[in-house]
């Protein structure tokens, strides 16, 4: 079986940090590793130094959005799987964040455990 290294990228610590127990409640077996970004660059340098299969991407950040950085991550990491999460539900960030690169856009409110598992079961 397959266990993924993950990084999740957003300036909420409180949002992170769910994200990250409910990934591990659920999926921990099919995790190897989760780090944590608060800014595109931040998630830059992470993807500079290790091997990340899944990023969970958020749009508005400091320093450096997720637009910008899911463009430069996917131009450089052909495979790497990029999913948006944002407040957002305006069709113009889902058009923005999916022609950057990212496979997918969730809203955070929405996020749950089948949405998820559909992340894990898809790539």
């Amino acid at each position: 079986m397959k266990k993924y290294r993950i990084l999740l990228v957003d300036d909420h610590p409180h949002f992170i940090n769910a994200l990250k127990f409910l990934i591990l409640d659920f999926f921990e077996d099919k995790v190897e590793s989760i780090d944590i970004a608060s800014n595109g660059q931040e998630c830059l340098d992470i993807l500079s130094e290790k091997v990340i299969d899944i990023v969970f991407m958020d749009i508005d950040m400091p320093v450096m959005n997720g637009i910008k950085a899911t463009k430069i991550a996917s131009d450089i990491y052909r495979s790497l799987i990029i999913i948006a999460l944002s407040f957002h539900t305006d069709m113009n960030y889902v058009i923005q964040m999916i022609e950057a690169g990212a496979r997918s856009y969730i809203v955070k409110e929405e996020i749950n455990r089948e949405l998820l598992s559909n992340v894990f079961e898809k790539y």
